[in-house]
């Protein structure tokens, strides 16, 4: 639901042509969605969790924008 005085069509101008460069990824059992780092290849930019669990919104380390490893160590 959307409440603005600004009309729709304005909001939602070229909504659908907008091109993200964004993945889904697992980084320690959390799902998350994560923009990939220009220059830092295996690290990411926290978009949004698509977990499950609360708990997991409530970890700093979880925050979007936060940066990620994306690869896993040995």
């Amino acid at each position: 639901m959307l409440w603005s005085v600004v009309p729709e069509e304005f909001i939602l101008e070229n909504y659908d042509k907008q091109n993200y460069n964004w993945i889904e990824a697992e980084v320690n059992g959390v799902k998350m969605l994560v923009e990939p780092t220009e220059g830092q290849p295996g690290y990411g930019r926290i978009i949004r969790l698509l977990c499950p669990d609360p708990a997991q919104f409530l970890n700093p380390k979880h925050q979007p924008g936060q940066n990620v490893c994306l690869t896993k160590g040995p």
